[in-house]
């Protein structure tokens, strides 16, 4: 939830500033690119909490996506070192 909600942030900001430069007559791509820029380094001295536990909640993700591929990893490895060698080798 914390990853939604982060995201949720930086979009209200984003959309923030780009009405307030929509009410500064700024109605071209560089308005949105520099509302872009001005919310993401807002949001980034804004929300140092929010991204931290936002972070955490990825990495759990991960981890949790990854561990079937450890796993498996492992087990291969253990059919690896236990299983006889193939005639002829050393």
């Amino acid at each position: 939830m914390h990853v939604v909600a982060y995201w949720g942030a930086r979009t209200g900001i984003f959309l923030a500033v780009l009405g307030v430069l929509w009410a500064f007559n700024w109605r071209d791509v560089i308005a949105f690119l520099a509302a872009f820029v001005v919310a993401w380094l807002v949001s980034y001295l804004v929300l140092p909490g929010m991204r931290a536990k936002a972070q955490a909640q990825m990495d759990g993700w991960i981890s949790r996506s990854e561990k079937g591929l450890r796993d498996a990893d492992a087990e291969e490895d253990a059919e690896i070192d236990g299983s006889p060698r193939p005639h002829g080798s050393r």
